[in-house]
């Protein structure tokens, strides 16, 4: 992993509220939400746009420092990871249909069951609008525990198993076989030193589908006094401004009720923007890809 990417990784640790059903097994030596780091948000902002070295890409996908090297054409694509089935995630949908924006939804399997693994009451509902109103689900794994540490750091076997749950949730859920192109590493982290979860989404024809244009929408959700914590105001507009800088790429966004709330200015503010080659426009994960390749690997 590049310096100070793990470190960086970690800030998605912060106050993600996911019920208690939503938490892993302990004992995998891999921590989740449950364990905050005292990192400053300022310093985090200082990595993200630190000159440290790619990784090397042993796998086809989006990697958060692509936004270096590539030109994006000022496209755009958003994404929404852990959302929960339940009216806030209905939300996000109705804003993104009135607006005709698709989205790619990494979904936590386990946060769909309740405590004794059934699916909750509104779960198909909502990843069978989903799919049916043109977006696309990937993968976030099942437990969202880190693939670079503890028990899957280097097995491979372990991460397959972590793999093919989130995907057999997902059509349990859906009640047919949803074919996943994308992963999204819980925390963005998946450089471990033998590269093993890369190479395990390789073997599997899969991409690695981190972003490049962080929002920062979860230090919404941070207690008052906290220094992180920000308001609604500087999410959207420094979520407008890496998209200018960045010349377009790849938005991270959660399934946070705060999310909702501002989620309809950020697409509007984002589409009345101009960036380097004129107005900003809404495309797929696929698009992205086509863009940074040439063509999809």
């Amino acid at each position: 992993m590049a310096p100070g990417t793990a470190l960086r990784a970690a800030f998605l640790l912060l106050a993600l509220d996911l019920p208690v059903s939503a938490q892993a097994p302990p004992g995998d030596g891999s921590p989740g939400y449950y364990e905050p780091l005292p990192i400053r948000r300022e310093v985090l902002l200082g990595w993200e746009k630190a000159k440290d070295p790619h990784p090397p890409e042993i796998v086809a996908g989006i990697y958060e420092r692509d936004w270096q090297g590539c030109d994006f054409r000022d496209e755009l694509a958003v994404t929404i990871d852990d959302c929960l089935p339940n009216a806030t995630m209905a939300r996000e949908l109705d804003i993104l249909k009135a607006r005709g924006v698709k989205a790619t939804f990494f979904i936590i399997g386990r946060a769909f069951f309740d405590s004794r693994l059934r699916p909750m009451p509104r779960a198909r509902e909502l990843l069978g609008r989903v799919v049916a109103e043109g977006h696309v689900i990937g993968s976030h794994s099942y437990y969202h525990r880190r693939m670079d540490l503890g028990r899957y750091r280097d097995d491979a076997e372990a991460i397959r198993e972590e793999l093919d749950r989130n995907e057999e949730a997902i059509d349990r859920i859906l009640g047919y076989h949803y074919p996943v192109a994308y992963f999204r590493p819980p925390n963005g982290a998946h450089s471990s030193p033998g590269y093993v979860l890369d190479r395990v989404l390789k073997a599997r024809g899969q991409y690695l589908a981190n972003w490049t244009i962080t929002s920062f929408d979860w230090c919404m959700r941070l207690k008052p006094g906290n220094p992180d914590r920000i308001g609604p105001d500087e999410v959207v507009a420094r979520t407008v401004r890496q998209a200018r800088e960045d010349r377009g790429g790849v938005i991270l966004l959660h399934g946070f009720p705060e999310t909702a709330d501002i989620l309809g200015r950020v697409l509007s503010e984002l589409l009345a923007a101009r960036g380097a080659s004129g107005g900003f426009s809404f495309v797929g994960l696929d698009e992205i890809l086509r863009l940074k390749y040439g063509e999809r690997p």
